[in-house]
């Protein structure tokens, strides 16, 4: 006897759509405010993450760095890391909804705190598969150079060039390099650095 093929439809489960992060990440104890807002894949995993703040804020990449996400902390990937690797944990594995907040370290010298908050959580609407690129979306100021000492040194350079003062500040000042401006933020350069470092798959 031949059987009928059941007409019992098949419930096919519908993939995951990617998501995008919006997040503020502000400079601490510098005033008047410097922050970047940028809008991220939720596959970036915290060391690319890291990357693109690098790149936003001017950093060089020179130091070490770390996470603080509640009581984890995650630092760069290397033999003696005593904490999470940072490249072992992507954005939508963490708990970053709502207007989570968590704290990123730059240089244990200058020490460089800075705080992500999130802005926003967006689906993915790019047609043709998910959007694997960064983008500088916003932003206030020019950040400070490496090895300028931190906010106090910084706060003394930016006193000295105000007043364009000599003697023991002379080299707070030409450490800030020839052109700089304090209230300088280049929306455009950033996209543009971001942009291509996906491009040479740096991030």
């Amino acid at each position: 006897m031949i059987r009928k093929a059941s007409t019992k439809s098949i419930r096919r489960t519908e993939p995951a759509r990617a998501r995008r992060f919006v997040l503020r990440i502000t400079l601490r104890h510098i005033e008047p405010t410097i922050w970047r807002e940028i809008t991220v894949p939720d596959s970036y995993s915290l060391l690319q993450l890291h990357r693109c703040i690098q790149l936003v804020f001017g950093w060089l990449d020179y130091h070490l760095f770390e996470f603080e996400i509640g009581a984890r902390r995650f630092e760069a990937p290397h033999p003696e890391a005593e904490r999470e690797r940072a490249d072992s944990v992507r954005l939508r594995d963490l708990d970053l909804s709502g207007k989570a907040s968590f704290s990123y370290i730059y240089d244990m010298g200058d020490y460089w705190e800075h705080e992500i908050g999130v802005r926003g959580i967006a689906t993915d609407s790019a047609a043709d598969g998910p959007d694997s690129c960064a983008y500088l979306v916003g932003g206030a100021r020019a950040a400070p150079p490496e090895d300028i000492g931190g906010p106090s040194g910084y706060e003394q350079a930016l006193a000295a060039f105000a007043q364009r003062a000599r003697g023991d500040v002379e080299d707070l000042v030409e450490w800030l390099g020839p052109g700089f401006d304090p209230e300088l933020f280049d929306l455009r350069a950033g996209n543009h650095a971001l942009i291509l470092a996906t491009a040479w798959g740096l991030i």
